[in-house]
């Protein structure tokens, strides 16, 4: 092309640029969970910083979703997800829910009648969630023994109807807990259910005094899940909320954390125990924070009793659900990972009758749009899909 006629382009293509760059949605600026940095009297004072506003451009921060941090600085754009993404864009805003089922407190490992009964419970709930084309994710304890032992792969079959399975390791509770056995003990419970042909990147019931964070990543885990209140115990005694300060074990400290749902709507990357609140870009394990209980959304719902340690599924824990998920679809954004999940421990079966029911409930938010049933890994893609495109 000669000098003159590139001269006569050049000026109307920049003006497509500038036109094609204004019509562009500008992505909603990302929260980070926040706690109340307590005093030495006990009292509260500013919450840890946001992410957007504090002059730094750092995390998923970039000059189009934070141009107040990003304005002068030069980073990869955010680019429009490819039709295999699910990651909403200027169409609207969409909820990841997804539920979180633990498979403990049975002896599956040592009883061949108890593992029978609770395969074939695995195998109905699948079943009926399929029906409305939910997924479970199943996160095992004991039962990994019992698929081992008693020849029934229960766990394979599931991921390969589309079930996403995790560990459920319940490790590192115990204030008398040995640090220095952490990363081992959580190698080999991800090792173990390996052997059963699944693929694990992720573990629950890892909360600590010791640095979880240190030990998930170097134990292999991608990612985790099922985080409560005793989870600060790994903090600094200064950055405890004063409530939490001094837990005795996570059965006293159970309650949903963050307390505030809008700072559990995103994931974020853990860099380690002393320092897991806040987002950081080289940290190498992720959180999906957790919203609690099914069975114990109504008993959750009320300040006294938001340590219960047993709940009866009923119609009440449904109205409640219903509600934090009306709250949760307020928060929802487009171009962001929008999630919220809930669990319960099998354990105890629920009613299924009201599990049902409880399904019949989501099935309109799903059939519109708003809500799309995902696994927890299948949430972990998205959050990584996401992260490649800033």
């Amino acid at each position: 092309m000669s000098t003159k006629l590139w001269r006569c382009v050049l000026p109307f293509f920049l003006l497509i640029m500038l036109a094609t760059a204004c019509m562009l949605p500008a992505l909603s600026p990302t929260a980070l969970p926040t706690v109340p940095l307590p005093t030495s009297s006990g009292a509260q004072t500013a919450s840890l910083p946001a992410r957007c506003g504090d002059g730094i451009c750092n995390g998923p921060e970039n000059p189009r979703n934070c141009p107040a941090d990003c304005a002068a600085q030069t980073t990869k754009p955010v680019h429009a997800p490819t039709a295999t993404a699910s990651v909403p864009t200027a169409g609207g805003a969409v909820l990841y829910l997804g539920i979180m089922v633990h498979l403990e407190k049975w002896p599956d490992d040592e009883n061949q009648d108890s593992f029978k009964r609770h395969a074939a419970l695995v195998r109905a709930y699948a079943d009926l969630f399929e029906a409305y084309g939910a997924r479970l994710t199943l996160e095992s304890k004991e039962f990994t023994e019992g698929c081992l032992r008693w020849g029934d792969n229960v766990l394979l079959e599931m991921e390969r109807r589309g079930h996403g399975i995790g560990v459920h390791a319940d490790i590192g509770g115990e204030r008398d807990y040995d640090c220095n056995r952490f990363t081992s003990a959580l190698r080999r419970e991800k090792e173990q259910l390996e052997s059963l042909g699944v693929t694990v990147r992720h573990v629950s019931g890892i909360v600590s005094h010791c640095d979880w964070v240190t030990a998930a990543a170097e134990a292999g885990y991608l990612f985790t899940t099922g985080q409560v209140a005793y989870s600060v115990m790994s903090l600094p005694l200064e950055l405890r909320p004063p409530e939490y300060r001094d837990c005795r074990n996570p059965a006293v400290c159970h309650q949903t954390f963050p307390t505030d749902l809008r700072d559990r709507m995103l994931p974020w990357r853990m860099r380690n125990g002393s320092d897991w609140l806040r987002d950081d870009r080289e940290g190498r394990l992720v959180l999906l924070p957790s919203s609690g209980g099914l069975a114990c959304m109504q008993e959750e719902s009320d300040p006294s009793g938001a340590s219960v340690k047993q709940c009866d599924f009923t119609q009440e824990d449904i109205d409640v659900f219903i509600q934090q998920l009306e709250e949760a679809l307020s928060y929802t954004k487009p171009g962001q990972v929008n999630m919220y999940y809930v669990f319960w421990s099998l354990g105890d079966p629920l009613d299924p009758t009201l599990l049902e029911r409880w399904l019949q409930s989501v099935q309109p938010y799903v059939e519109s749009g708003r809500v799309q049933w995902m696994t927890l890994p299948q949430i972990y893609d998205e959050y990584i899909r996401w992260e490649q495109g800033y």
